[in-house]
């Protein structure tokens, strides 16, 4: 895709600095957007100089590709969001292993979490009945654990070592 925006830059269609961003989105194939969230690119149209993103409640968006090199960020392809994009009951499964399924989501948010960054990820999509129960589950499995270093203030961020 590279040389496709490549060739776009030098018929003036974009400019160079967008050239880079362009190509981890269209690598990654997701993106997050400040107001929309989470988007999954569907298709990159280089002649009329697009892409088309699903955004939630917002399918089929079409957004200019020099746009959305300056809105939007890439979210790597291993990222929970996009995990559960590609695969959302392969994730499901990934819940019943506590350790596993918070180093995916301590990973996609830098290491560390607030337990509310947590559970709006989780729930309902990957946890849909008694995540209270599946947390405090989770919360001793990781204590245990040793990797993990748990708050007891909800509001500091848990975070992997």
């Amino acid at each position: 895709m590279r040389e496709e925006f490549e060739k776009l830059a030098a018929t003036g269609k974009l400019e160079g600095r967008h050239i880079e961003p362009l190509t981890n989105l269209t690598a990654s194939g997701f993106c997050m957007h400040r107001s929309w969230g989470f988007g999954k690119i569907t298709t990159v149209d280089t002649v009329f100089a697009r892409f088309v993103i699903d955004f939630p409640g917002k399918t089929g968006h079409t957004m200019d590709l020099a746009f959305a090199a300056e809105q939007l960020k890439p979210i790597p392809k291993d990222h929970i969001l996009a995990r559960k994009a590609q695969n959302l009951d392969a994730v499901r499964h990934l819940a019943a292993h506590h350790i596993d399924l918070m180093k995916l989501v301590l990973n996609s948010f830098g290491g560390k979490a607030t337990t509310d960054q947590i559970q709006s990820v989780l729930v309902p999509d990957v946890i849909s009945d008694d995540y209270k129960k599946w947390w405090e589950t989770a919360k001793r499995e990781m204590k245990k654990d040793g990797h993990f270093i748990v708050p007891s203030k909800k509001t500091d961020p848990v975070i992997l070592q």
